[in-house]
């Protein structure tokens, strides 16, 4: 089996106490705890952003952290469109067929909306193509 200083390149460090400056994914031998030590990796996680003008669930969203998109949701049955710009939402083009249980795909300059209930199931496939323009019907069914 290999060692740690084979796949790494350079042995494990040791410290009295652990590094107050260490780095994501460094690895220490702690001699005064006699512990085998690591910085883990850190993730960000949620952070609170704004609140959709529309309150709904049973929508979809696209897009990116600052060019999103979310669109159709209920109850009951709505076609509103909000473009996010990773502050705060803003009222965009509607969907033609207002609907929830939706999916949806793509960037808020090219996005998607398809299948969904409205009131029955649709396959209805609708283009976004940004900027509050409307959207398009592509195919419905």
């Amino acid at each position: 089996m290999p060692t740690y200083k084979e796949i790494k390149g350079t042995t494990i460090q040791s410290f009295a106490t652990d590094p107050s400056n260490a780095i994501d994914g460094q690895v220490w031998y702690n001699t005064t705890s006699n512990e085998l030590k690591n910085k883990r990796v850190t993730q960000s996680g949620w952070a609170s952003g704004g609140n959709l003008a529309t309150a709904r669930y049973s929508l979809a969203g696209a897009g990116i952290q600052t060019a999103g998109l979310a669109f159709g949701g209920g109850p009951p049955a709505t076609a509103a469109t909000e473009e996010y710009d990773g502050t705060s939402w803003t009222a965009g083009g509607n969907l033609a067929t207002a609907r929830g249980e939706l999916a949806g795909a793509g960037t808020q300059t090219a996005g998607l909306a398809f299948g969904g209930i409205s009131p029955s199931v649709t396959g209805a496939t609708e283009e976004y193509t940004g900027g509050g323009s409307a959207t398009l019907t592509i195919s419905t069914s």
